[in-house]
């Protein structure tokens, strides 16, 4: 009897292990690298001069693969910005070409502390709702700002790829994923952006690579030029 008994439970333990190893085994694996296109709006800047709204982007692109993003936000060949970043290392490089203003710059950790002390402060409330954005899995969050003149809106994430956590450095730390439909505040505009596509596709190192014909300058520096820069555009 007593060994009909270890026996029955051998079976029992075995059997859940089973199905815990099945249940794991389902996990969708994330996507290990790909492009993300959005659409740029700029619905709450009504008051945007025609010239600032000529150069201002209409198009963001978002590269990954593992732990590596390279965002792109450009006018043509009017404008260009890229933020490059290693949710791993931690590494952050922002680049700029804007006519003669050719700059990167790699922020260290006071950098990144005096970047992010420049946004506004973001309070992440996660709903019960739950979307496919392109292809990707979504959920959405309530944002508030510190400020209650500022009204609430909403962000979207994925954690179906493989960045978790490439959000460290702004406003919206702490959220697990990447961000599908967000709001970007910084140098006096306010930015919607929204997923237009998704695609899987090989991503080559090189692509991470910067151009060489851009100049080093420290983080003060680079970004005095960018508050320069929009300071002068949205002067009526």
């Amino acid at each position: 009897m007593k060994i009909f008994k270890r026996s029955i439970s051998r079976i029992t333990a075995l059997a859940a292990v089973t199905v815990l190893l099945s249940l794991s085994s389902c996990e969708k694996p994330k996507i290990q690298e790909g492009e993300i296109t959005f659409d740029i709006t700029y619905p709450y800047n009504s008051s945007l001069s025609s010239t600032m709204l000529m150069i201002l982007p209409k198009e963001a692109t978002l590269v990954f693969k593992g732990s590596k993003m390279l965002t792109i936000v450009k006018t043509g060949k009017i404008f260009r910005t890229e933020i490059y970043a290693d949710e791993t290392t931690k590494e952050l490089e922002m680049r700029m070409d804007f006519g003669s203003d050719k700059l990167f710059t790699k922020l260290n950790d006071a950098d990144q502390k005096k970047f992010r002390s420049n946004l506004p402060n973001y309070s992440m409330t996660a709903t019960n709702d739950a979307d496919s954005l392109k292809g990707l899995w979504a959920k959405k969050y309530t944002v508030k700002y510190d400020s209650d003149t500022i009204p609430a809106f909403d962000s979207w994430f994925t954690e179906d790829l493989s960045l978790q956590n490439i959000t460290w450095f702004s406003n919206y730390s702490g959220t697990v994923g990447v961000p599908l439909i967000y709001d970007i505040d910084q140098y006096g505009i306010r930015m919607h952006l929204e997923i237009s596509g998704f695609k899987e596709r090989e991503v080559k190192e090189s692509e991470f690579t910067r151009s060489g014909k851009l100049d080093e300058v420290p983080y003060s520096e680079y970004d005095s030029k960018l508050n320069e820069l929009f300071s002068i555009l949205t002067d009526d």
